[in-house]
């Protein structure tokens, strides 16, 4: 099986900076997953490094495009620390684009990349990857435990949905914010992406143990599925 993770940035590298220890339980998940006989692809978002960056960066004026690209270095940095904490089931470079990814799991290991173009979240990354490469699976892993009809942080009253359609979260997700350095459970362009590939995915809270449980069953997140 082929599985894609978007693994989230604020999963990554959080408010008060990135844990070693975590990083190295994400590492094993992704290991386990490999060791199963499953090809593994991982897009890392830039979490509050990118956020932090790009807050900057519009203060001293920087338009939109400038902040995406700011945004897209952070990704590719927090790339290289879960490089760094594979060891030899993933190569030293981090794809630019979706040919070198390709190419790195053809060689049979792990591709862990960052953002690709401008305006292109992380979800729209992993979303656009999965269809590229044929894969099986998109697992989603963010701040929250799956997808809800409503912001959960927002709305006391927000209801989980356990499964989904793909249409069905291109209209919830129709209204988000396409900002640089925006976060959503889902974004609309990734949305859009999964429905029109027919796609599977699988939103899952950003822990080691329900990304694990996403791909061998027991999680408790939400299941997207086209009609």
């Amino acid at each position: 099986m082929r599985v894609v993770f978007a693994l989230g940035g604020s999963v990554i590298m959080p408010k008060d900076g990135a844990s070693i220890e975590k990083i190295k339980e994400y590492a094993e998940v992704f290991k386990k997953v490999k060791d199963l006989g499953n090809d593994v692809c991982v897009v890392v978002g830039g979490g509050y490094t990118a956020r932090n960056y790009i807050s900057v960066a519009r203060e001293l004026k920087a338009n939109e495009s400038f902040c995406d690209e700011i945004g897209i270095m952070a990704t590719r940095m927090n790339s290289m620390l879960l490089i760094a904490a594979l060891g030899n089931y993933a190569t030293k470079k981090v794809p630019t684009n979706f040919q070198e990814a390709e190419t790195i799991l053809n060689m049979g290991k792990i591709v862990v990349m960052g953002g690709t173009h401008p305006a292109h979240t992380t979800d729209a990354v992993a979303a656009s990857l999965a269809e590229f490469i044929d894969a099986d699976l998109l697992i989603i892993a963010t701040n929250v435990d799956g997808v809800y009809d409503k912001d959960p942080n927002k709305y006391a009253n927000a209801k989980k949905l356990t499964k989904i359609t793909t249409k069905e979260l291109v209209d919830l997700t129709i209204s988000a914010s396409i900002k640089a350095g925006s976060s959503g459970v889902v974004d609309p362009l990734a949305s859009k992406i999964i429905d029109r590939a027919n796609m599977k995915v699988v939103v899952v809270k950003g822990v080691p143990e329900e990304i694990l449980k996403a791909v061998i069953g027991g999680h408790s997140g939400t299941v997207i599925e086209p009609e």
